[in-house]
Formats: C-alpha cells, structure tokens, sequence
C-alpha cells in the first residue's frame, strides 16, 4: 500500500495574472513560498519515504522550500505536469475563446491517461512508502479521479486544488 500526500504548488506570479501556465516554469510569489513553507510545517510529522514532484520550477521549488531541510529525497517526473496548454500558453485566460481547446493543446483523454501512468510510476517504484507528490491544478484532479475510479467525463467533480492545499489517498 502506498499512502499518498497529493498537493498543489505555491502560488505563483502568472497565477495572479491570470496566466495559462501549463508547462512554463512559473515563478513563486513571496506567498506562494509562504505557502510552501507552511505546508512543511503541517506535515513536519509525516514520515515521507520520498517527496515527488513536476519537474516544472514552481512545483520542484514548492518542495524544496517545504521539505528541502528532511533529509528524504526528493525525484522529479514530468507525468505530474500540467495540462500542455498548446498555443494558449502564455496567454492570459481572458485573451483566449474558452469555448474549445487549440488543436495543439494536450486533451482530456491524454490528461487522464498521463494521470494512470503517474499511479502505475507509483506502484512500481515506492510500493510502501508514505509519499508526497506536488503537482498542479489539472493534473492533481485528473490523479485524484483516477484514484477515486472516476471516468474521465467526471473529473469535473473533483474539486479543484489551491495552492500548497493537499489531499490524502491510499493505493493499494
């Protein structure tokens, strides 16, 4: 059984703009390391075996601010980024028609497949383990789906992820 800490990153700059991040790297603000920090401290007592995160410099830096002091170690994968959001990236979300995705964006189906993948990297590599993975927004929705055996058109129910806010779940 592998117990799971599934959190969001810090808040970051391009968050207050309004920004789609997606795959750029994304800077903390001064809050969003508050936040991280804050997040170590409500979770100082958990006995992580390894901290997981994006490979995307606002979650890795989420990690490293909250837990960098642990002495666990720390691995990165690229299957907790977020949504590649095609040529809407860098863009601002009222710039953009909402009414359909650019063909160039990663879809709902490629999402929620890349999210199985995660939990399979899970099951294969830290089988037992207490773990924290510190992702983003869309992805953590998608892995919190697929770990609630929700299809893919319901992933709509899971409640979105605040900064730094995390959720726990069991894999057995």
């Amino acid at each position: 059984m592998i117990t799971l800490y599934l959190a969001r990153h810090g808040q970051t700059e391009e968050n207050l703009a309004h920004i789609f991040q997606g795959q750029m790297q994304g800077s903390l603000t001064e809050e969003g390391k508050r936040q991280a920090k804050e997040l170590g401290k409500r979770l100082e007592n958990i006995p992580f075996g390894t901290l997981i995160s994006s490979d995307l410099e606002r979650a890795r830096l989420t990690v490293e601010i909250g837990f960098g002091g642990r002495g666990v170690p720390h691995v990165t994968t690229p299957l907790l980024r977020e949504i590649d959001w095609g040529s809407w990236t860098g863009k601002t979300i009222s710039g953009v028609k909402l009414a359909q995705r650019p063909a160039d964006a990663e879809t709902n189906a490629m999402l929620y497949a890349r999210a199985g993948k995660f939990l399979a990297y899970l099951k294969s590599c830290f089988d037992g383990q207490t773990i924290l993975a510190v992702g983003h927004g869309m992805i953590n929705r998608y892995v919190a789906a697929r770990l609630e055996n929700l299809p893919e058109e319901k992933v709509k129910e899971i409640p979105v992820f605040n900064n730094c806010e995390y959720r726990v779940f069991h894999l057995l």
